[in-house]
C-alpha cells in the first residue's frame, strides 16, 4: 500500500473511530502525544486542547462522536516519509466540519499526531 493511501487510511480510521465510539481504534491511530485543539467547545466560547487521554474520555462518554458523518478528502500534502496534513470535510445529520489533521510514522503506522477542527450546525 502506498504511502498517500495509508495516510488517508489513518484518517478515515480516527474519524470512523469517533463515529462509532470505538476506544480500541482511538488508542491505536492516535499518537502518544496527540492534541485536538478547537475554537469553542460546544456552546462555550473559547480556545479548548484536549489530550489524548482527555479525548479518548470523551469519545468513551459519548460527548464527542456517535454519529455518523460522511467523509471528504481536500487535500493530503506529504512533507518526506513522516509528516502528513490532510484537509477534510465532515458532514453529519446537524454539524458540519472542517479539519486540518496532522498525521505522523514514527515506526510503520501512520498516526493522528493533531486535528484542529471547525465546526459549525447547519442551518
Amino acid at each position: 500500500m502506498n504511502q498517500t493511501i495509508q495516510i488517508e487510511q489513518a484518517v478515515k480510521d480516527f474519524i470512523g473511530a469517533g463515529d462509532t465510539n470505538d476506544i480500541q481504534l482511538l488508542d491505536r491511530v492516535l499518537h502518544k502525544d496527540y492534541q485536538n485543539v478547537q475554537d469553542g467547545f460546544f456552546d462555550k466560547p473559547g480556545l479548548y486542547q484536549f489530550s489524548k487521554k482527555e479525548y479518548k474520555r470523551l469519545v468513551g462518554e459519548k460527548t464527542f462522536g456517535g454519529v455518523p458523518r460522511t467523509i471528504t478528502v481536500h487535500s493530503i500534502e506529504e512533507y518526506g516519509s513522516h509528516l502528513a496534513v490532510v484537509n477534510v470535510a465532515l458532514e453529519s445529520e446537524a454539524l458540519l466540519f472542517n479539519s486540518v489533521i496532522v498525521v505522523v510514522r514514527e515506526s510503520s503506522d501512520w498516526q493522528i499526531l493533531n486535528n484542529f477542527p471547525k465546526i459549525v450546525g447547519k442551518e
